[in-house]
């Protein structure tokens, strides 16, 4: 019968997908335009055989179809494989599992040494160095271990550290034996190597580490003594360069170095690298290894540059030449300027070394954690008495990441774009820089205003960075540079780790912050038969928490009402008479013998921390602040009683000695 161009209408469901839907539309269909073709719609008849056939594979197709949509959409799938590329596709790398942290006590015994005056302190000269990567097991499960990630340095001490503890007399009852004491972070997990045998040059080439929950890939080294580099995607040309910071202090050690009292272990700087890799989570939890698609001329490395495989016959647009290999040909930098995603090995011997974690078992109990792998000590400890526990259970390790999880890190992941745009992504990734490279203690961050008068337009890029570092007493300090001009180790630092996540506009200016210092004055009421040190020394200390250093931040505001409800709930306390701030004390005793410095420095050439020279007043503190314009009813700047508003500069208000800037009476 001849094909009619005399097209009909017909009433097609399209919304029909199962198969009793899709079934019925068909017996409609074929009543409704087949009247007198066919009639028999029993369910024994073949012509219902091919109806229901077809309802069968519309409905399959149609489960398939839906199905393959749902599961393109992040929030809707439900297939491990299928969340793990959409995750890629975000940004996001699944992590096969996750291992647990543990905080090391490291204890080591050394002789005495006595002054001239007949003072016996511990003899640092017996204290050792230890490098990081020291592995302890666990003494519950020898399959647990664990791996410092920091050194240990006896020979340095700090505030925060545990003062030396007399452990052992000798005949006449004077000490000859202090323990020395030390913490150090460890990750959980172990060790491995695997070999790989790599023969011709394959483009993006894949290395399958078969062991499932590799949480870390440690070096990747060829037997031709090459290092490559784990970067985060292949077209990064620069990894992170952490070098050992050697200053000029006469107080550094072989560990730890200090400029202006502020302790930098490390420099960080970066250096650009075309033997690199990228790792990937399969879907059965093991890790790939994924290298560039570049090759080097005759196999030799020639400076950072390589060639890339695709230049080969190819005519760069604007050029005539056609790129072959040949030593007459080939531009030797070209494979810089026109890729970035790295060589491939070829002809050599991939060494991989790794980590595995345990699952949760890593999550092992307090005091757990004692027997020390003595192979992988850096030095001898014979005699050193060397121990080791955790004092506190270890955590943080699961198994592999769910479904879910990695569902809501992806889209977590994507929003953040892991740059920094808002103040407060600014701060965040500040206050997260590794404590290796220094540490910023406190950090303000806001759009620049550097207009020199009102007509001056206004540099909508300058984010201007406010930082404050901690002494070696936990006391705010600000960042000085060198004699020289030269910029502090710690803000070098700091401005190489925020190039990597600030905007492309941003133009980034760190600047010192301003330190307030002050003290308390306070006057209360006990109730009768109440011992009235008692109450005074729990009026103190219950200051001395209010103020405590970690909650003080930049500009922020100090209500005193709220410090009068502290004291108020001490118990004894029947009423408050007043408190307020003051850097001198002077106003509050006429008592012509007192002899309280203020507490700001007086010298006016110099105002910062440091540099006030010794012989002047108040040289130990910082800038000069009137709070008593907060408490004077008669003042301009009166603002409420004891509501103590932030200076128009970025400072931070810091009790620095509450054991002497704290006064009080109690009656």
């Amino acid at each position: 019968m001849p094909y009619s161009n005399n097209q009909k209408d017909i009433n097609v469901s399209y919304i029909n997908k199962d198969f009793s839907s899709l079934k019925n539309s068909l017996i409609e269909y074929a009543k409704s335009y087949f009247p007198n073709t066919y009639r028999d719609f029993n369910e024994t008849s073949p012509g219902m055989m091919l109806i229901e056939m077809s309802a069968y594979v519309g409905d399959v197709l149609s489960f398939y179809i839906d199905n393959q949509f749902k599961e393109s959409m992040l929030p809707l799938s439900d297939e491990r494989r299928n969340i793990i590329n959409l995750a890629k596709t975000l940004g996001y790398k699944v992590k096969p599992s996750t291992t647990s942290f543990a905080d090391l006590t490291f204890t080591q015994t050394v002789g005495t040494v006595t002054n001239e005056a007949g003072e016996i302190s511990p003899d640092f000269s017996d204290a050792i160095t230890l490098n990081e990567g020291i592995v302890i097991s666990s003494n519950d499960n020898s399959d647990v271990n664990f791996e410092t990630l920091s050194p240990i340095d006896f020979r340095v001490s700090s505030s925060l550290d545990i003062d030396p503890i007399p452990t052992g007399t000798d005949s006449d009852g004077l000490i000859n034996e202090y323990t020395l004491t030390r913490t150090t972070r460890a990750m959980g997990g172990t060790r491995k190597t695997k070999s790989f045998t790599v023969g011709s040059p394959q483009k993006f080439l894949e290395l399958k580490i078969s062991d499932t929950n590799v949480i870390e890939i440690i070096s990747v080294v060829d037997s031709n003594g090459n290092s490559w580099s784990e970067v985060e995607y292949l077209a990064q040309d620069k990894i992170r360069n952490d070098v050992f910071y050697s200053g000029s202090s006469s107080d550094n050690t072989d560990r730890s170095a200090y400029e202006k009292g502020i302790s930098v272990p490390f420099l960080l700087d970066y250096k650009q690298v075309s033997k690199k890799f990228v790792t990937q989570t399969n879907e059965d939890n093991t890790t790939s290894i994924i290298f560039g698609n570049g090759l080097l001329k005759n196999g030799q490395n020639i400076g950072n540059e390589f060639l890339d495989l695709q230049q080969v016959g190819l005519t760069i647009p604007g050029e005539t030449s056609n790129y072959t290999f040949g030593p007459n040909n080939i531009d030797i930098g070209l494979g810089d300027s026109q890729s970035t995603l790295g060589e491939t090995p070829f002809n050599t011997t991939i060494n991989v070394t790794y980590r595995v974690a345990s699952g949760l078992k890593m999550n092992v109990t307090s005091n757990e954690i004692s027997d020390i792998d003595t192979s992988t000590l850096s030095v001898d400890t014979t005699g050193k008495n060397l121990l080791c526990t955790n004092p506190k259970p270890a955590f943080g390790a699961s198994e592999n990441e769910s479904i879910e999880e990695i569902r809501q890190k992806a889209l977590a992941f994507f929003t953040t774009q892991n740059r920094c745009v808002t103040k407060e992504d600014y701060e965040a990734r500040i206050l997260n820089m590794p404590a290796k490279f220094g540490q910023i203690s406190k950090v303000y961050v806001e759009r620049g205003d550097d207009r020199t008068t009102p007509e001056e337009e206004t540099d909508q890029n300058r984010v201007n960075v406010y930082v404050l570092s901690y002494d070696n007493n936990k006391n705010l300090k600000t960042i000085q540079d060198a004699d020289n001009g030269t910029s502090h180790p710690l803000k070098r630092n700091l401005m190489n780790y925020l190039n990597n996540y600030k905007m492309l506009t941003d133009d980034i200016y760190i600047i010192n912050g301003y330190v307030i210092n002050f003290g308390v004055v306070f006057d209360v009421i006990a109730h009768r038969n109440q011992n009235k040190q008692a109450v005074k020394f729990e009026c103190i200390q219950k200051i001395k928490d209010y103020f405590n250093i970690d909650k003080m931040q930049f500009k922020q505001v100090i209500y005193t009402s709220d410090l009068t409800l502290e004291l108020s709930s001490v118990p004894g306390v029947r009423a408050v008479n007043f408190v307020e701030l003051t850097q001198s004390f002077h106003l509050y005793n006429t008592n012509t013998g007192y002899n309280m410095l203020p507490l700001y420095c007086n010298d006016l050439t110099n105002t910062e921390i440091g540099i006030c020279a010794d012989n002047t007043a108040g040289a130990s503190y910082g800038w000069f602040y009137n709070f008593k314009d907060f408490y004077n009813t008669d003042s301009s700047f009166y603002r409420g009683a004891g509501i103590v508003l932030p200076s128009t500069t970025p400072a931070v208000f810091e009790l620095k000695n509450p054991n002497e800037n704290i006064i009080g009476a109690v009656h």
